[in-house]
């Protein structure tokens, strides 16, 4: 390797340039490969199973949840109004 770099040194600049160029390139394809090996193990080895017994599957209709919200944010402004000092 050493060798490699001294007569690299040796060379004009366009060569240099691509010398470092592919050595980066080569670099950075080892590690994303040795990183996609890593995530595609993880990913076999996780469980993405989960009960679904206690979810709720019925969903509330907008208006409900528009109500519920101004219920709410009354209840916050009220809050807000009796705790200012007059």
């Amino acid at each position: 390797m050493f060798q490699y770099l001294e007569n690299l040194r040796k060379k004009p600049e366009k060569e240099r340039r691509k010398a470092v160029f592919l050595i980066s390139l080569y670099i950075t394809l080892a590690i994303a490969i040795v990183w996609m090996i890593v995530t595609s193990i993880r990913v076999v080895h996780t469980d993405f199973s989960f009960d679904t017994k206690a979810v709720d599957k019925s969903m509330p209709s907008l208006g409900d949840t528009f109500n519920n919200f101004k219920e709410r944010l009354g209840s916050i402004m009220d809050s807000v109004s009796s705790s200012t000092p007059q």
